[in-house]
Order: structure tokens, then C-alpha cells, then sequence
């Protein structure tokens, strides 16, 4: 548009009327349209720039490849819950009350149901190997947690070998994780080394009043949600490594604080092989993210406004993927939706600081041109 009033203009001839008006006034005038018209352009270029780059990376914008879960069963006593997790070969497991599906084929809608389990509102799906995934009752009581074989839907086998108050859950071996739980002191949460032959360990304590995700690294690196504060902490190896050898509590004041996000996003946590933070959860509207590297942040709203939702990671065939799980409500019929993508395909959002650069580069730009720089 800007560059199409200036072809206008270029056609316009200002001829002097019996006015009084001089043909000095006249160049004046000429003079100071055209330094704001190459000002105006020059401006609006990098504006343009600006909202051309932004639109790129908003996450609205990108296409996730999506795929429809069965409907959300929210039958008493349940809560609506959903989680989701992965074999080696990108396949998710999903559960949702009392139910849990093996996909079919990467990449494909179809699924195999496994036999029921017993008594499950999912609070967290979690892979260990493809023989053996672990999946918490939920339920916002002490439940069990229960150790079952993906690989043979029919006869998955599922035993308990924990029981606690269980909200998420992240893999740290083929034969442990670690679980968000209510074994804290004073009625708070803590984080718990599980293992499959059925220890239970508590090696952060406190870890906040509410439920918090937690989510390990490609470098084994702890990550864990105060949902108190919205923040995220980061525990090393050698520090959880000691908390479960010399049962030596943790606390968040011995972790590295990573971030603080925004009101009640800290539920469901993830981190990317970039080493992008990803959050969510009950409550939040979107797919926040943080990147240490560049200590920047934004959000993604792949789905309509409304819903929740949760995150995690995947690698398979030498690929890393994000992916979300929304679901639009908590009430049974309320659609399920799976989407991923390639970590490298996944933009990060563009802050109104990226709009504001841009429109000081043509303002820069300009003054250059019209008073160019004395040697």
C-alpha cells in the first residue's frame, strides 16, 4: 500500500495557483512530502518485515500434524483425565478412564485397545521400554501405580507397585521413574523414586501444595514444577544420584530455578532436545515455552480457545518430536486431540520486541539515507 501511494504521488504535479504561493514554497513542500514518503516506506518495510516474520512463527500459524483419541469418558467417579506416552517406534500409548489404546502405526489414527485396567483415571502414562509402560491410578486419593506390558494388548499383566497420591510421572530408567506424589510432609507433594521391583523413594520434599509435572533431559537432568510459585527447577544427576544412594532430601532451594511461568501451567512438563522448556496443564490455555539459551518465552495455541492440555517429548528413527494432548473439556464426549511435530519444525512465537526492532531498523535505515554519516 505504501509503495503504491508513493507511485501515485510520483505522478502528482503541484503548479502554482495566483495565490501567493512561490515556486520556492512549492519545492519546500515537495522537499518535505518526499522525506516523509521515503521515511513512511523505509518504516513500513520493516513493519511489514516485522508482521511477515511474526506470522511465521506464531504458533497458530503452524501446522501440527493432528490426530483424533477416542472421546473423553468422565464417568463417575473420575475426573476426566487423559495422558499420553510413547514406544521406541514413535507409537503413543493413551489412556483415558478405565481405558488405554496401543496406536496402530506411527502416524496413523487407528489403535488397538489393551484388556481394561483396573480402576484408572490416568494421571500419567510413562514408557520404560516397549515391554514394560507405567500408568497412575489417579483419582486425587492414594491409588496404585501400575506396572503393565504395552506389547501385549490382551494380557497387558498390569501390577501395582507403588501407592501414593500420583499426578505426573517421568522415565529415569528402563526399570524406574520418577513420580509427583502426595508423600510429602505436611500434606504437600514430593517427587518419588519408583522403581519396578517396587521401591518407593522420596527424594525432593517438599515439592509444592498443588500437582506439578516433571520432565527429564536428553543429559539426564531433573526437571520438576512448583505449581505454588509457577516455577521450574533443575536438579543435575549427581544430586538426584545422591538423593536415592544416601536418602538425602532435596529441596528446591538445591535446585537451579530455570523459570517462572505464567498462573497454573506448571502441571504437565516436557523438554525438547533443543532444550526448550514446554508447560501446560490444567487450566492453561496453550503450550508455553521457554529457551534458556535465548531467554525467550512464548506460547502456542495450536487448538481452539478453551480446553486443556498437557505436553511431552519423543524421539524415534533419529527424529525428536513435540507433542500435545487437548482435550476440550472434562465431561464424557468431549474430544481428544494428538498432535505433534518435528522439534526443528516447532517456531517459536514472536514478541511485539520483534515488531518494535523492526520499526526502529526502518526508522534507523532512513535516517541514514536522508543524513547519511560524515566521515
Amino acid at each position: 500500500m505504501l509503495w503504491a501511494w508513493m507511485d501515485v504521488r510520483e505522478s502528482v504535479r503541484v503548479r502554482p495557483r495566483a495565490t501567493g504561493i512561490t515556486s520556492m514554497t512549492i519545492l519546500q513542500l515537495k522537499t518535505k512530502l518526499s522525506s516523509f514518503t521515503r521515511f513512511a516506506s523505509l518504516c513500513g518495510r520493516g513493519i511489514l518485515a516485522g508482521f511477515g516474520l511474526a506470522y511465521c512463527c506464531v504458533g497458530t500459524a503452524h501446522a501440527w500434524v493432528t490426530l483424533d483419541l477416542p472421546d473423553l469418558n468422565a464417568a463417575s467417579p473420575h475426573f476426566g483425565a487423559v495422558a499420553v506416552s510413547h514406544l521406541s517406534d514413535g507409537r503413543y500409548i493413551y489412556g483415558n478412564n478405565n481405558a488405554l489404546y496401543v496406536q496402530d502405526t506411527f502416524g496413523t489414527s487407528g489403535n488397538t485397545a489393551l484388556a481394561t485396567p483396573p480402576n484408572v483415571d490416568p494421571s500419567f502414562l510413562t514408557v520404560l521400554n516397549d515391554t514394560t509402560a507405567v500408568v497412575g491410578a489417579g483419582q486425587f486419593a492414594t491409588t496404585p501405580v501400575y506396572q503393565f506390558n504395552p506389547s501385549n494388548p490382551g494380557t497387558p499383566g498390569y501390577a501395582s507397585i507403588a501407592s501414593l497420591q500420583n499426578f505426573s510421572a517421568a522415565r529415569s530408567s528402563s526399570t524406574s521413574l520418577y513420580v509427583v506424589g502426595g508423600n510429602g510432609a505436611g500434606g504437600s507433594n514430593s517427587v518419588n523414586y519408583v522403581t519396578t521391583s517396587g521401591t518407593s523413594q522420596v527424594i525432593i520434599d517438599p515439592a509444592g501444595t498443588f500437582s506439578a509435572g516433571v520432565a527429564v533431559d536428553k543429559t539426564g537432568d531433573l526437571y520438576v514444577g512448583d505449581n505454588d510459585t509457577n516455577s521450574v527447577y533443575e536438579f543435575t544427576p549427581a544430586q538426584v544420584l545422591n538423593a536415592v544412594n544416601n536418602q538425602t532430601l532435596l529441596t528446591f532451594s538445591d535446585g537451579l530455578l530455570i523459570h517462572t511461568f505464567a498462573d497454573d501451567v506448571v502441571g504437565s512438563l516436557a523438554v525438547d532436545a533443543n532444550g526448550r522448556i514446554w508447560a501446560s496443564g490444567f487450566g492453561a490455555d496453550g503450550l508455553f515455552f521457554w529457551n534458556p539459551a535465548t531467554s525467550q518465552g512464548g506460547v502456542l495455541n495450536p487448538e481452539a480457545p478453551g480446553g486443556a492440555y498437557s505436553v511431552s517429548t519423543f524421539s524415534t528413527s533419529g527424529n525428536d518430536y513435540v507433542n500435545y494432548v487437548w482435550q476440550a473439556g472434562f465431561s464424557t464426549g468431549n474430544p481428544v486431540v494428538y498432535g505433534y511435530d518435528t522439534v526443528q519444525n516447532v517456531p517459536e512465537p514472536a514478541t511485539t520486541a520483534l515488531l518494535a526492532a523492526a520499526v526502529a531498523l526502518g526508522a534507523v535505515w532512513w535516517k541514514r539515507r536522508i543524513h547519511p554519516v560524515q566521515a
